[in-house]
């Protein structure tokens, strides 16, 4: 359970790996976007008041001796208070004290309040365009809501002074002269000199000041907090691509998927040559892939080599041309067949003459000797030379109705064996495994099996269905062959221009015959 925990985890690393520019790209934009969209709103400015909301139940205590009106949640007054900050009548005063053209719901969407801890101080914040209206605005809520603040409680007083007016005077004339009448009218002369000194339990403890600079927008705030989006959004649309991008992406793919060796990377052309055979990095990775294959199905009888892949254009037939022409110049006979009835592709790489080809010596229209055509290895255009460094090519020919009944016919057979009398390694290139059968209708009458995949092309579904299709052919599935592989300079270092290795001999030569 934990390898393949651990072999998960390999693959999101090398899926974040291999996509290292679609992330640095992502998140340079995101970070872009996040500093344009700052960088291009409008300047805000933050003034700050802070009030001082003493216990209101002070009032409630003189006027209810006995308690009883008194709060039994101090933390639920305080959140009262606070949000009658925020009333519409605090905010229609504001207005009319400043003298602003604008709705008292205008005015709190601009207004923050908060309890600084566990005191009762309260942070009264205002946003603005302005500055100084930022902080007269501020200052203008804290001044209305203290006001209130002293309104309610002289009101408080006030109304309790008239009740006891009032009980007062409902008292006969003698007895007002009692205890009761002078203590009620010593309370009354009490109340009404509290009311006239009530501060309503409010207070401005700090006035807001002009803010120096704005608090929107924040760019290096904005910046980072793009830079830390990109960086969770690059890996995960990485993972996601990499959940439905079924293409192989690396070598890793290829050997995690196929479970067999990989025979040999061959890199992409370069521009800089017209072919595949100068071109010095895809001449040495095919050199490799000859001397691999040799190894690979070394035998002591000659060896048929069947070349196929999942799908269509992977490059199945120039690493067939291209290994043949490799093992050419090896010094061993080599013969390239084109077993391909459907799509052949030969005649797009060599100008070949049309002949009776493959599909001519299974008709017996000729023998396998009389088709073939010699061409030379280092340019594969054809040859008069039929030994050295030169090498055999049968086309496909005259194409059938039925490729694999075709391919299927006894005479197939015959032509392989006599292929094996006139050669040291066969090559056959084979329609795609993975989209017809024809394939295996020559599994069976060959040495061994190489599959060519692509990367960025070749999918894991064209690949399980080529190896469902091969299940029966494991003990012959000699490895993988990789086209469109990243090159880099140490590949060509040290393999020299085809046409430089021809003249360096014969420059020797030379010297010598003139010594």
């Amino acid at each position: 359970m934990r390898e393949n925990e651990a072999s998960q985890l390999l693959d999101a690393l090398r899926a974040i790996q291999r996509r290292w520019r679609l992330i640095a790209i992502i998140v340079a934009v995101t970070t872009s976007v996040a500093l344009a969209i700052s960088l291009s709103g409008e300047k805000r400015y933050d003034a700050s008041a802070k009030l001082l909301l003493r216990d209101r139940d002070a009032v409630s205590s003189v006027l209810q001796p006995s308690g009883r009106g008194s709060s039994s949640d101090p933390e639920r007054e305080l959140n009262t208070d606070v949000d009658l900050i925020k009333s519409n009548a605090t905010a229609s005063s504001v207005a009319r004290r400043l003298g602003l053209d604008r709705s008292g719901d205008d005015l709190l969407d601009q207004v923050t309040t908060k309890i600084d801890h566990t005191s009762y101080i309260v942070s009264l914040t205002v946003r603005d365009a302005n500055r100084r209206r930022a902080a007269d605005i501020a200052n203008a809520f804290a001044e209305a809501y203290v006001d209130f603040r002293v309104r309610y409680a002289r009101e408080s007083y006030e109304n309790a002074a008239e009740l006891a007016r009032t009980q007062l005077e409902q008292l006969a004339p003698e007895d007002r002269d009692t205890p009761e009448g002078r203590a009620l009218a010593a309370r009354r002369r009490e109340l009404q000199i509290d009311a006239a000194l009530q501060t309503g339990g409010a207070q401005i403890v700090r006035r807001a000041s002009i803010p120096d600079s704005p608090s929107r927008p924040r760019p290096v705030l904005s910046g980072l907090l793009g830079l830390v989006s990109g960086l969770l959004l690059g890996p995960a649309v990485a993972l996601a691509l990499k959940v439905f991008d079924r293409r192989l992406r690396d070598e890793h793919d290829v050997e995690d998927l196929f479970g067999l060796p990989i025979l040999a990377a061959i890199p992409r052309g370069s521009r800089r040559y017209s072919s595949q055979l100068e071109d010095p990095a895809q001449r040495e990775a095919y050199g490799l892939l000859a001397a691999n294959l040799r190894l690979a199905t070394l035998s002591g009888r000659s060896d048929v080599v069947l070349i196929t892949s999942p799908s269509p254009g992977e490059g199945k037939t120039t690493v067939t041309l291209g290994t043949a022409a490799a093992l050419a110049r090896l010094g061993l006979r080599v013969i390239a067949i084109e077993a391909d009835l459907r799509r052949p592709s030969f005649g797009r790489q060599i100008r070949l003459p049309r002949g009776p080809g493959l599909t001519g010596v299974i008709a017996g229209a000729t023998t396998l000797p009389e088709a073939l055509v010699w061409v030379d290895s280092d340019t594969l255009q054809q040859s008069s030379r039929t030994g050295g460094d030169a090498l055999a090519v049968l086309q496909a020919g005259a194409l059938p109705p039925n490729a694999q009944r075709a391919l299927s016919e006894p005479a197939v057979a015959a032509l392989l064996a006599k292929a094996r009398e006139l050669a040291d390694v066969v090559l056959i290139d084979s329609a795609p495994v993975g989209t017809v059968n024809d394939a295996l209708a020559l599994a069976g009458l060959v040495d061994s099996v190489a599959i060519v995949a692509r990367l960025n092309l070749t999918t894991s579904d064209a690949v399980r269905r080529a190896l469902r299709g091969m299940r029966n052919l494991e003990d012959k599935l000699a490895g993988v062959v990789i086209t469109a592989a990243d090159s880099s300079p140490k590949d060509s270092y040290y393999s020299p221009h085809p046409r430089k290795a021809r003249a360096e001999p014969a420059a020797s030569g030379a010297k010598s015959s003139r010594g």
